[in-house]
């Protein structure tokens, strides 16, 4: 997701909120509780799962603003991982994950990139708009590492560290699709010759369409599913954690 300019006062300041401090707290615990087999059922699973993928997208949104700071932008309130002080809330924390949630699938953001960043050269433009899918693969590489450590025997710890590899592997290849809205699109955006600007103004709907894309083309989600599971099988997860726990976190 490339992320929007917030010029509101303070939003710059840096050091770590205490919403990502509970949220890591609450991914943690659950984490060794469902480890250590003292929580069981649907219920932490899913909570797990999210709290996870929340983190990730706070990390993403981090991963845009770093690299904004480090090329002379204005600091942004993402740099503090607070979710409520990312650019824009609802296009790259709620909408994430209301549609990962409704879609079974992990569902990056969309918002439009900022003004801002038409000052810079086309390489750092693409540079900004990389920084967050980069942000996304060292989570997931630190996702699969956690699950690579937790013993064979915390069966229920595997299988939904693998699933929410999933997630972030299924965000990952879509967030990096040439579409509008996307990252992948945000950096091949500043290479495309003439006026591209109605493409600028389609990337405000472009996760709604997604979400049309995900519900009702199969067509569509079928692939993405199939590369999302060679990418998470390629990492060392093992499929059938994959499937365990995604059973585990469907609540209906």
């Amino acid at each position: 997701m490339t992320t929007i300019r917030d010029e509101g006062s303070g939003a710059g300041r840096p050091g770590l909120s205490i919403n990502i401090l509970l949220i890591t707290l609450i991914f943690s615990g659950l984490g060794f509780g469902i480890g250590a087999e003292a929580l069981e059922g649907s219920g932490a699973a899913f909570a797990f799962v999210i709290a996870g993928w929340v983190l990730g997208l706070c990390l993403h949104a981090f991963g845009h603003a770093l690299a904004e700071v480090r090329y002379g932008l204005p600091a942004t309130g993402a740099l503090t991982l607070d979710p409520l002080r990312a650019s824009d809330p609802v296009a790259t924390m709620l909408l994430p994950v209301i549609f990962t949630i409704l879609a079974g699938l992990g569902f990056p953001g969309g918002a439009s990139p900022g003004d801002a960043a038409e000052g810079l050269s086309r390489g750092r433009r693409s540079a900004v708009a990389a920084a967050g899918p980069a942000a996304s693969l060292g989570f997931l590489l630190a996702l699969v590492l956690l699950y690579t450590l937790a013993t064979p025997d915390a069966e229920v710890l595997r299988a939904v560290l693998a699933v929410s590899v999933l997630f972030q592997g299924t965000a990952l290849v879509l967030g990096l699709m040439p579409i509008p809205g996307l990252d992948g699109y945000g950096i091949l955006r500043p290479w495309l010759p003439g006026d591209w600007s109605w493409t600028d103004r389609m990337a405000r709907h472009a996760a709604l369409v997604l979400l049309g894309l995900f519900l009702l083309a199969g067509a569509f989600s079928r692939p993405l599913l199939r590369a999302s599971l060679r990418l998470t099988a390629g990492l060392g997860i093992d499929l059938s954690d994959v499937i365990t726990g995604y059973r585990l976190i469907r609540l209906w």
